[in-house]
């Protein structure tokens, strides 16, 4: 056997296999003449003060490969060794039992806790040696056998301890004695030791990471519609079907295995089934991960909790079907639970949602209306338009202003249409004339609103026409008096008015334009006012006639300044003053006229004198 010199200590370093994980804890106890007195060193007696000087790990797959000389030295001396003494690995009697997400992190963790458990329940500790196989046994749920090769005290061996910490009588402890004797060695203390094997189990009981709350680090990172299903020591996530192999993935249960944890046969079922486009992953890898599988499984880290697989699982997606019913879980003051089912809020509560054969098809969805009811299928929007449907008087072919609306997509979730009686009924021939529907819901014609019946002359307004007075577009005429300003020479002309009435193109109507004096021909040459009165009859009303009147008012001009052939006195020559102005006389405007005067000095009317007249043989006057 070779040696390593470790402190005070000598350990004996026993060749391990490939992929084994060798930790030495040598410890120094103090020297048996100052411990506990003999009569005290029993079974169960207080184990003495240890103190730690070494930790040491070496993984054998980094050591070179032994020579064939150096391997046949140490196969005789382990032979030799094996023969005087035999080992026989003693399993404690408890297991270092942890779940998933509170167990030992790393290999530092485990040795901690695997010596604390040897110094726990074995007596007498001077060194300890710890191996395992296989990789990351912290993170392996199940359990497992931590070996550990234990030095220690002979003494601390009672004669009932059988040399492995079993029961015995007084043969067998006659035998263990022996055994201890033979086995027992002589350490650079001086004192008398053994060296043991121990199998310390270690067991990490599965996490369900599909029912754990999210808080907890080993939660699942399913990202919905997909659903969790816990393996052990690890989880996959799976697409939602339509069959009911995976109604209940968070909670399997499988004959020979442990509750909540997907058994092979499960897989094999799931594995069989013939899936559509909605119940596999998006099918681009830009989308999903694992795209076009029903699982995670097999395409992602076995782990997913390392960070290939943790990624791999969070970026899964599945179709997010926009017809499925979403149910809602609500509880009374009796802490008692009610579920409620609902329809999926791409369609309106009373729509059949119809999915498309393919999610990537755009819109992957259609809302249709049962029969006897007429709409788009989608929810109402709480400020959208709201169209009423309606049918025609057979009950079922909807109105043109439906139509319309239905194409148009303006009629929002499933509604039942309304009759209107009148759609189809016969036009009615009166002008003004509309259809309506009687309280025994019979169609009739009848004359529309703000109309009313007249034996004569059918629906007329309910109020007489109004008579607007059109404005003199050269002189004005004001809207609130309806008076028009005109002066002398100019000409009056006849704009009327506007009769503003529904009825005034489809009956006889009589307008009626009075003066209150005679219009002249030609120019205005008298100053004052005028009046022009509009009446128009409206036999059905009281008074029957409507009138408007407008005021013509003539100003005064100045006759001294028009001018023959200039101006007014171009069209109006009877405004030309007639003054003597050659003898000297001056004109003198007045209103309505003007005066002539002579100068001073003069006498006469300083009007121009007439000329002499002779007839013209025609009956006139002609002047000379």
């Amino acid at each position: 056997t070779k040696k390593r010199q470790t402190g005070n200590a000598t350990h004996r370093k026993r060749k391990t296999p490939h992929n084994n994980i060798i930790i030495i804890v040598a410890m120094v106890l103090p020297h048996p003449k100052i411990m506990t007195p003999a009569r005290h060193r029993h079974r169960h007696r207080q184990r003495p003060l240890v103190t730690l000087l070494l930790i040491a790990t070496s993984l054998s797959l980094l050591l070179p490969h032994p020579t064939a000389a150096e391997t046949t030295t140490r196969t005789n001396n382990r032979n030799n060794n094996n023969n005087n003494q035999q080992q026989v690995c003693e399993r404690l009697p408890t297991s270092l039992t942890y779940s998933q997400d509170s167990a030992p992190a790393d290999v530092s963790a485990i040795l901690r806790v695997v010596v604390e458990k040897i110094n726990r329940d074995v007596t007498g500790v001077v060194d300890v040696e710890v191996a395992w196989s296989g990789a990351e046994l912290h993170r392996r749920v199940g359990e497992r056998i931590v070996r550990c090769t234990v030095t220690r005290l002979a003494d601390s061996i009672d004669d009932d301890d059988g040399g492995g910490g079993g029961g015995g009588g007084e043969d067998e402890g006659n035998d263990a004695a022996a055994v201890v004797a033979k086995q027992s060695t002589i350490d650079d203390h001086g004192r008398s030791v053994i060296t043991q094997c121990f199998e310390v189990p270690f067991t990490i009981l599965d996490v369900n990471e599909c029912t754990v709350p999210k808080s907890n680090p080993m939660a699942h990172r399913c990202h919905p519609p997909s659903s969790c299903v816990n393996t052990l020591g690890s989880y996959e996530c799976l697409c939602p079907s339509e069959s009911e192999a995976n109604d209940n993935a968070q909670g399997i249960v499988g004959s020979g295995g442990e509750a909540g944890v997907a058994l092979s046969g499960f897989w094999e079922t799931l594995d069989s089934q013939s899936r559509n486009a909605w119940e596999l992953s998006l099918g681009s890898s830009s989308d999903s991960s694992c795209p076009d599988s029903p699982s995670t499984r097999g395409c992602c880290d076995e782990d997913g909790h390392s960070a290939d697989g943790e990624g791999c699982r969070s970026s899964f997606r599945c179709p997010m079907d926009p017809c499925a019913r979403t149910s809602t879980t609500t509880k009374n003051n009796n802490n008692a639970s009610k579920t409620r089912s609902a329809a999926s809020s791409a369609c309106a509560s009373n729509a059949i949602c119809q999915r498309a054969t393919s999610p990537l098809h755009r819109p992957n969805y259609t809302c249709q209306c049962p029969s006897g009811l007429m709409g788009n299928g989608k929810p109402c929007t709480r400020n959208g338009r709201k169209v009423e449907p309606k049918v025609k008087y057979d009950g079922k072919t909807p109105t043109e202003e439906t139509r319309r609306a239905l194409e148009m997509g303006l009629i929002c979730g499933c509604v039942e249409a309304t009759v209107d009686a009148c759609d189809g009924f016969p036009k009615c021939p009166g002008k003004h004339e509309m259809c309506a529907v009687s309280s025994s819901n019979t169609p009739g014609c009848t004359c529309q609103n703000g109309y009313v019946h007249d034996p004569d002359y059918g629906c007329v307004d309910e109020s007489p026409p109004l008579l607007h007075l059109r404005p003199d577009p050269t002189h004005g005429t004001d809207p609130k008096t309806g008076t028009t300003h005109l002066s002398q020479g100019d000409r009056y002309e006849e704009y009327g008015v506007d009769v503003i009435d529904d009825n005034a193109e489809e009956y006889y109507r009589s307008l009626k334009i009075a003066y209150s004096r005679p219009l002249p021909q030609g120019c205005l040459l008298e100053v004052g006012e005028f009046h022009v009165n509009y009446t128009v009859a409206t036999p059905w009303t009281s008074p029957d006639f409507v009138r408007a009147k407008r005021t013509v008012v003539i100003d005064n001009i100045d006759e001294c300044v028009v001018r023959a052939n200039a101006g007014v006195g171009a069209d109006c020559p009877e405004l030309v003053p007639m003054c003597d102005d050659g003898a000297g006389a001056t004109c003198l405007d007045e209103t309505g006229t003007y005066a002539c005067r002579c100068p001073e000095g003069t006498e006469g009317d300083g009007f121009r004198p007439i000329p002499r007249l002779r007839e013209d043989g025609r009956g006139g006057y002609a002047g000379i």
